[in-house]
């Protein structure tokens, strides 16, 4: 495995605000590449991080409770951080930011946005001193809405110690975990072959019986297991929040040594080499030729698999993605 970035020297006190068992679980992997990189870490999670706070959460029916608000402001004070990470900034309430900007020793603020966002999101983003965007079109868009605070391009990673290469033997059909999008839809109806498709809302597809299909989420140790038992992974953005960007799927199964077939997206090349690291395809022809060389061809199946898992280990992790943070704000 290639080494973490270096640690930021001295160690600093991160604190990571945000929601728990997010799509992409970005507290929960941004907190494990902290206590790797060696910095102090605390998570708020706006959803609970206690029993507690879980049930006040839920029990409360509108908006943020005081209660909630307090326990954010006595986490500032005691724990006194260097950093704040906020993850899926637009959905954090916006009454946390308000907190956060009159506290008397306000740390350094940065704000990570992985989905579509409206110009009313504007007080969020210009409470924070950086915002980083997983898709490159979110840059434009934040400069539409007048954004004040400078903006970078920084992408979803993933942690290489959950998803590792596997032993077990690899079934010679294509696996696409994710939920149903109509674009999504019209790219799997146009495989020649039965692909694997696990993921929610895929009733009608099952109903069909050409796929194999389980019309349910999964945890993610059952999804790593699919990614190292598969001979590749197929990945089509959602179009209701991407534009040029790249998700989870384009980094995850390279780390179990799993060639990914992308879709052609702007941002690709900013992570991978094409054809070297990643398979794209422009249509379903290119779509079905990728797949069919994949299963014919060992020799290179196995030559990107192991190209595109060195470029994730060495760029795409979350302790990568830790250091730009930390490196740019420079608490």
């Amino acid at each position: 495995m290639m080494e973490a970035p270096p640690l930021h020297n001295p160690p600093r006190r991160v604190l990571l605000l945000g929601k728990l068992g997010s799509l992409v679980l970005w507290l929960e992997n941004l907190q494990r590449a902290c206590r790797k990189l060696g910095h102090r870490t605390r998570v708020f999670a706006i959803n609970g991080e206690t029993l507690a706070a879980r049930l006040h959460c839920k029990w409360q029916s509108r908006g943020v409770s005081e209660w909630m608000l307090a326990r954010f402001e006595r986490t500032l004070a005691q724990f006194r951080p260097d950093l704040v990470v906020v993850a899926g900034l637009f959905g954090v309430p916006v009454d946390y930011m308000r907190r956060l900007s009159v506290h008397p020793n306000r740390p350094p603020v940065a704000g990570l946005v992985g989905d579509r966002f409206q110009a009313s999101e504007r007080e969020r983003a210009d409470q924070c001193d950086r915002l980083y965007f997983t898709d490159t079109c979110f840059l434009r868009d934040a400069e539409l809405a007048g954004f004040r605070t400078p903006g970078a391009y920084l992408p979803l990673g993933v942690d290489p110690e959950l998803f590792r290469l596997g032993y077990a033997a690899r079934r010679f059909e294509l696996l696409f975990v994710a939920s149903r999008t109509d674009v999504r839809e019209t790219v799997v109806r146009g495989l020649r072959a039965p692909a694997r498709i696990v993921g929610t809302d895929w009733s009608a597809l099952a109903d069909e019986g050409f796929h194999r299909v389980r019309n349910h989420k999964i945890g993610r140790w059952r999804l790593i297991q699919l990614y190292q038992r598969h001979f590749a992974v197929l990945n089509v953005r959602n179009e209701a929040n991407v534009e040029h960007g790249l998700n989870q799927r384009s980094f995850e199964p390279l780390a179990c040594g799993t060639p990914v077939v992308n879709d052609d997206l702007p941002d690709v090349p900013r992570c991978f080499e094409p054809g070297r690291e990643i398979l794209i395809y422009r249509d379903a022809e290119e779509l079905n030729e990728w797949i069919a060389r994949l299963q014919r061809d060992r020799p290179f199946r196995l030559t990107l698999a192991e190209a595109g898992r060195k470029r994730v280990l060495a760029e795409h992790t979350y302790c990568h993605r830790m250091h730009v943070i930390l490196k740019d704000l420079n608490p």
